[in-house]
């Protein structure tokens, strides 16, 4: 089974929790940055590698709420089984310019609206674990 981390960056806006998506490298599926970890990687370093690469947004990773999704990924023509352990990022800088923003674009979505324009059932079921983790985010975000 293929091992990747990615990042749900969000921020709270008056009471409202927003997350940000980003388009597949096809620019078909709405989705959340996520990649292979490089080396002796954590799963957050790794998530917030992925999420300035291909979203352009630095965080504070929230390391004690991860959660694990399980989907099929299409390589060289076949499906494999892939496991994403994502972490929530409470974004702190969005860039104009990042690695990946030629290949991808970004929107920012309330949870009901991300959950219309999301790209599969993994992405599905990663925004029902992140939105289970709100109560949880809230917190940590009164406490900084």
């Amino acid at each position: 089974m293929q091992r990747q981390f990615g990042a749900i960056p969000y921020v709270i806006r008056e009471e409202e929790v927003l997350v940000l998506m980003i388009t597949s490298n096809t620019q078909e599926r709405w989705i959340f940055p996520k990649g292979s970890a490089e080396g002796n990687e954590t799963p957050a370093a790794a998530a917030a590698r992925e999420g300035m690469e291909e979203a352009g947004v630095e965080g504070r990773m929230q390391e004690d709420i991860q959660f694990e999704v399980l989907s099929l990924k299409q390589v060289d023509g076949a499906a494999t089984d892939l496991s994403v352990t994502y972490v929530p990022m409470l974004m702190e800088t969005q860039h104009e310019n990042w690695p990946e923003r030629k290949k991808r674009r970004r929107h920012w979505n309330t949870l009901a609206e991300a959950y219309k324009i999301a790209g599969g059932p993994d992405i599905t079921s990663a925004l029902e674990k992140f939105e289970a983790s709100v109560p949880k985010l809230y917190k940590l975000d009164s406490t900084t």
